[in-house]
C-alpha cells in the first residue's frame, strides 16, 4: 500500500530539487525562501527575488567593481545598512523569524547568517566576488583581495552595521567579542559552500525549536537538513529520535536502522538499539 502523501511534500519536492546539482549552481537566496515556505504558506517567492534585485538595482549606481575590496565593501555596507537599514538586533536571536529569509528582508534584521544571505545575493547581482565565511558563533562575508593572498582578503560583518574586519579583527572576534573558547584557526575564515550556508541556517532553527521543545518544528528542521546533507548521521539519529518523540515509530524504526548502519561503531549504539526496540514494538502495537 503506498504511503499516503503528507500535505508538505510538494513544498519539501520543490526543496530538494533546489538543492541538486553543483553548490555554485544553487540559488542560495530562492532554496531559502523554498524551506520558509513551510512555514508561510501564502509567501509570494517571485516578490520575495524581486525585493533582492530591487536592492541591488538601488546599489549599482554606488557600488563600484573596480576599485578593490575596501571600497566595494564600504559601499555595499553602507547601501544595506545606512540607506535601509540592515542590522542585528538581540531580538533575532530570541525568536525563529531570525532565520527566515524574507523575514530579514521585511523586518530588515535577522541573525548574522540571514543578514549575510542578503548581503551575498546583493553583492553576487553586482557581480562581486563575495563569499560567505561560517566562522562559529558568527558568520561574515568576505571580498578576496585581488592578488589572491589570503592576507588582503576583507570581510565584512553585515549584523554590526556592515563593519569592515581584516583578518586580525576577525580572530579578535571570535576570541575576545564572542566570549567562546575557541582557538582561532585560519581555516575559520575559508569560503563556505551554499549548501553549508543552508544547513547552518537550518541547523540554527533546529537549535532554537529544541530549545523550546517545540518537536515537530525541530523534526522538520532536521528533515531539511538531511535534505542538505543526507550523509550526516547525526541528523539521521536525531531525526529517528523525533519521530520517537513525536509518536511516529515506524519512521523512527527506519531512521535507526540507517543510523547503525551508517556509524556501526558510534559510541551511543546500545542507546538506538534499545530505542529500535521500542520503536519496533511500538510499532506493532499500532498495526
Amino acid at each position: 500500500m503506498r504511503m499516503k502523501r503528507q500535505p508538505d511534500d510538494w513544498r519539501r519536492m520543490l526543496f530538494a530539487n533546489a538543492v541538486r546539482g553543483k553548490d555554485g549552481e544553487i540559488n542560495l537566496a530562492l532554496t531559502s525562501l523554498l524551506y520558509a515556505l513551510d512555514r508561510y504558506p501564502e509567501l509570494d517567492l517571485s516578490l520575495q527575488m524581486s525585493v533582492l534585485d530591487s536592492l541591488a538595482e538601488g546599489a549599482r549606481p554606488h557600488v563600484p567593481r573596480s576599485q578593490g575590496a575596501e571600497a566595494s565593501l564600504r559601499a555595499l555596507a553602507w547601501y544595506l545598512h545606512g540607506q535601509h537599514g540592515f542590522n542585528g538586533s538581540d531580538r533575532a536571536y530570541a525568536s525563529p523569524a531570525g532565520c527566515f529569509l524574507n523575514e530579514a528582508l521585511e523586518q530588515r534584521t535577522g541573525l548574522p547568517i540571514t543578514l549575510s544571505v542578503i548581503y551575498l545575493e546583493v553583492g553576487w547581482r553586482l557581480g562581486l566576488p563575495v563569499q560567505g565565511v561560517g566562522m562559529p558563533g558568527h558568520f561574515l562575508i568576505k571580498h578576496p583581495g585581488e592578488s589572491g593572498d589570503p592576507a588582503q582578503d576583507l570581510y565584512c560583518d553585515p549584523f554590526h552595521k556592515g563593519q569592515l574586519l581584516t583578518a586580525g579583527d576577525c580572530r579578535d572576534l571570535l576570541e575576545n567579542r564572542l566570549g567562546l573558547s575557541v582557538a582561532f584557526r585560519p581555516e575559520y575564515l575559508a569560503a563556505t559552500e551554499r549548501r553549508s550556508i543552508l544547513y547552518r541556517m537550518l541547523n540554527n532553527l533546529k537549535a532554537m525549536y529544541l530549545r523550546s521543545r517545540s518537536l515537530q518544528d525541530a523534526l522538520w528542521a532536521t528533515d531539511r537538513m538531511l535534505i542538505v546533507s543526507p550523509q550526516s548521521a547525526q541528523d539521521m539519529r536525531d531525526r529517528g529520535l523525533l519521530h520517537y518523540a513525536t509518536g511516529n515509530f515506524p519512521r523512527a524504526t527506519t531512521d535507526f536502522l540507517s543510523y547503525l548502519e551508517m556509524l556501526p561503531g558510534a559510541p551511543d549504539i546500545p542507546v538506538i538499539r534499545r530505542q529500535l526496540a521500542a520503536a519496533v514494538e511500538r510499532s506493532g502495537l499500532l498495526n
